[in-house]
């Protein structure tokens, strides 16, 4: 008798796949940490302590943002291997460009705190997140245009899924631009999507609550 889950000609097994991206991923944020280094002499005086404590903010901050957003991906493209069945070259060879960019990630990060907010530093910090949101859509898409989804899956957890991958991608395309113009204005670009998603989310309890 024939495994109905097994990969037609010319597919493949996603699971190895999946494995090598979630330790892609385990790797890639746990090296962003080792940008984060305290400057201390031993026996330091407690104005010593502060200043190095000082100057531990913009490290602690960019890496928990690079932290932060990593994970965000690493949920989108885990949703995306939940609703798939196989995969095949193509789709794996887009994958395998989605886990380059996100190991280029720690680089990013070296040369924005090196750079002291920059301007270009900056779009190479937010650049690198295009980089990693842009390969992901594409095998998405992709994945959805040759029929590599679970066809069992409902509808909707494709459309929404699609939706939120388009979201990031224009919302770091955006940032990047706006990095190289004003990049004073990147804490607006990042907190408008938070602030939105809360109104939003108030507004579907009190309309339930009606």
């Amino acid at each position: 008798m024939s495994n109905p889950d097994a990969p037609a000609d010319g597919l493949m097994s996603k699971h190895r796949l999946e494995a090598l991206s979630d330790g892609v991923f385990a790797v890639v944020m746990t090296l962003l940490v080792l940008e984060i280094k305290p400057e201390i002499e031993p026996h330091a005086t407690n104005e010593a302590m502060r200043h190095m404590l000082q100057g531990l903010v913009l490290p602690l901050l960019t890496y928990t943002l690079a932290f932060f957003l990593a994970g965000v991906f690493w949920n989108l493209h885990h949703r995306k291997f939940s609703l798939l069945r196989h995969t095949n070259t193509l789709h794996t060879g887009l994958t395998l460009a989605f886990l380059f960019t996100v190991t280029l990630l720690p680089v990013s990060v070296s040369i924005y705190l090196k750079a002291k907010m920059n301007s270009l530093a900056l779009v190479i910090y937010f650049g690198n997140f295009t980089l990693i949101a842009l390969p992901l859509l594409a095998s998405w898409l992709y994945a959805r245009r040759v029929g590599l989804t679970d066809a069992s899956r409902p509808m909707a957890e494709f459309t929404h899924l699609t939706r939120r991958m388009i979201a990031m991608t224009s919302l770091f395309l955006f940032a990047t631009a706006v990095a190289w113009f004003e990049w004073s204005l990147i804490w607006i670009l990042f907190a408008m999507p938070v602030v939105f998603y809360y109104r939003l989310k108030e507004r579907r309890t009190k309309t339930a609550s009606a």
